[in-house]
């Protein structure tokens, strides 16, 4: 039985203006009162997302949101940690030293604020989040040791991207989860870190499995999400992957897909 819907955010849940459609809040709301879990499961930190939550009105005592791509479960009420995994400043390093030779921007998501690392060059992440996280631009030896961070993100033009991914070298794809979240920004994770992760301790904690799940997703980040949800629903908008991962398919993001096939298959 389906007990619990997770969804990504940017390009699966949020339409193009980065909105929560009124039909797709209507199903959610409804099933949320139904007794259904919504868990959004997202790369964004808990802070940047507490406008959706509160539009969900996902604020019932056992709510939780999955951030940092499956590094952080966190109750969204009382904001109780229920699991986390983060990187330090010497994981961080290799991947500084690394953005210093080949040329491209990172940004540092501490536990209340990013940390752009100006030496690589500042980058459009903070225009992207659009004041919704504070940001600081800082040098590498600026970065607080006595904090950990959620991840490391290099925001850039998609050529970019690709490029930084094609050559990075191999003690940093030892030592991170390195995915894209959208073809202009790429992401690294602990190693061990991935949506599915996260929403298996979670289900763990409420004593069920994946197969509990249901997972909405559109890129590379919800491939493990899609994976091992007992169904995992590839958006019409999905890359080829998730589309190839996933066994369902609605319509995009722009057509109110969640809303659709949650309608369908619950029967609304």
């Amino acid at each position: 039985m389906i007990t619990t819907i997770a969804l990504d955010l940017d390009n699966t849940l949020l339409n193009s203006n980065r909105e929560i459609s009124a039909k797709n809040e209507k199903i959610l709301k409804q099933l949320h009162e139904a007794g259904k879990r919504v868990v959004l499961c997202t790369g964004r930190p808990l802070g940047a997302v507490q406008h959706l939550i509160k539009q969900l009105e996902l604020t019932k005592p056992e709510d939780f949101t999955i951030t940092f791509n499956g590094g952080l479960v966190q109750n969204n009420v009382t904001q109780e940690i229920l699991n986390q995994t983060t990187l330090n400043k010497a994981e961080v390093e290799m991947l500084y030293q690394d953005a210093k030779q080949r040329n491209y921007p990172l940004d540092v998501l501490g536990p209340d604020k990013v940390y752009s690392l100006i030496e690589c060059g500042k980058s459009d992440y903070e225009s992207f989040m659009s004041g919704m996280i504070p940001f600081e631009d800082v040098d590498f030896a600026n970065l607080p040791a006595d904090q950990t961070f959620g991840k490391v993100v290099s925001s850039a033009p998609a050529e970019t991207v690709s490029q930084t991914r094609a050559g990075l070298p191999q003690n940093i794809k030892d030592n991170f989860h390195v995915v894209p979240s959208r073809r202009e920004l790429l992401e690294f994770l602990p190693a061990s870190v991935n949506k599915a992760r996260g929403l298996g301790q979670l289900l763990t904690y409420f004593g069920e499995t994946l197969d509990n799940l249901l997972a909405f997703g559109d890129e590379e980040n919800d491939l493990e999400m899609l994976q091992a949800a007992g169904i995992g629903v590839a958006m019409g908008n999905a890359v080829p992957l998730i589309k190839e991962a996933a066994n369902a398919e609605t319509l995009d993001n722009n057509a109110d897909g969640v809303a659709v096939y949650l309608k369908r298959y619950f029967e609304l």
